[in-house]
């Protein structure tokens, strides 16, 4: 039966109410107190960011380090989920508790949830269930294949991407006077494609032509240097970052569905992905000028090309499971 509401409007259907933090006055104070101080330092993400700061998109998820008053506004040493630091003003956070869920979860959870109750995924696997820790499996019944459970063909991994604001890529460059910025041997171990992709690039290159005095690199108010933006003709460093990842499968909520690597395992035609992108260099850490994230992503709504086949579509999905070799 075909559903009369797509997975897609479901989830667009959802609203939560918000507040914002205040910053400064009588008001901000007690904010402060209450909203800011009781979390800092703790383990987990506990702010939402509730306006774009810098390179970080409204959603962000936040841990605070501590607070200080700049200018007779409050600020806080804040730390996003790459590691990277900021400093902030308190009315760029949501209140704890009252933003919205994180859009990019949410979407994965859902998506999950749809994937098992089409029996696609496995019940008995839960979200990064797969062995790799990608975000959802896809279970092809044709790969005649035995697995531990009630899987009983191969099972491919999947990734989830809520839109194209996430990075689809991210690694650490470090600079030092002998080898000036280059990849580490540890991050050149855990990403090969993704590392081969931003040498070959001319990232490197160009860090080490622009910037190769890091400790007086230009700075922001914050004090973190100026993140580099270096375009970039196609989405192979995306790809690679897959591979490294041992992907199969993408989803990316409101562009469709596609393969990873030179085949495709599901044998449906998927398309790989296909655009233009963007490299964004950050400072990892404020304060440490000797390493750089060098994160990658599409070029905005349009870097990436949408695909013709859409799990989120009901129609799609039920011509994937037929090529899965799903009857039910």
């Amino acid at each position: 039966m075909i559903l009369k509401e797509s997975f897609k409007t479901y989830i667009l259907k959802e609203s939560v109410g918000r507040g914002k933090l205040i910053a400064s006055g009588v008001e901000g104070e007690r904010h402060v107190k209450k909203y800011i101080e009781p979390y800092l330092n703790s383990n987990n993400f506990t702010h939402t960011l509730a306006v774009e700061h810098e390179d970080l998109p409204v959603g962000s998820q936040l841990k605070l380090k501590k607070v200080k008053n700049i200018n007779g506004k409050f600020h806080v040493h804040a730390e996003d989920q790459t590691g990277n630091e900021h400093v902030l003003s308190v009315s760029k956070l949501f209140k704890p508790g009252e933003a919205p869920k994180n859009k990019g979860h949410d979407y994965e959870s859902k998506f999950v949830e749809r994937m098992k109750s089409h029996n696609i995924m496995p019940s008995h696997l839960s979200g990064a269930g797969s062995t790799s820790g990608t975000d959802f499996a896809v279970e092809n019944r044709k790969k005649k294949m035995f697995h531990a459970g009630t899987v009983n063909g191969n099972l491919l991994n999947g990734e989830t991407k809520d839109g194209v604001t996430a990075a689809m890529g991210q690694l650490t460059i470090h600079w030092n006077k002998k080898k000036g910025w280059h990849v580490g041997d540890k991050a050149r171990s855990n990403r090969p494609l993704y590392a081969q992709q931003i040498e070959k690039s001319g990232v490197l290159k160009h860090m080490n032509k622009h910037f190769k005095d890091p400790e007086n690199a230009e700075v922001t108010a914050s004090g973190r240097a100026k993140t580099v933006e270096i375009k970039h003709p196609n989405l192979d460093p995306a790809h690679a970052y897959l591979q490294d990842h041992h992907v199969h499968v993408l989803q990316v909520g409101g562009y469709g569905t596609y393969s990873v690597g030179k085949k495709d395992e599901t044998e449906h035609g998927l398309p790989n992905i296909s655009g233009k992108g963007i490299w964004r260099i950050r400072e990892k850490q404020r304060g440490n000028k000797f390493a750089r994230t060098v994160a990658f992503h599409p070029d905005g709504k349009g870097g990436l090309n949408k695909s013709h086949v859409d799990l989120d579509k009901d129609e799609d999905l039920f011509s994937f499971k037929k090529s899965l070799g799903h009857k039910d």
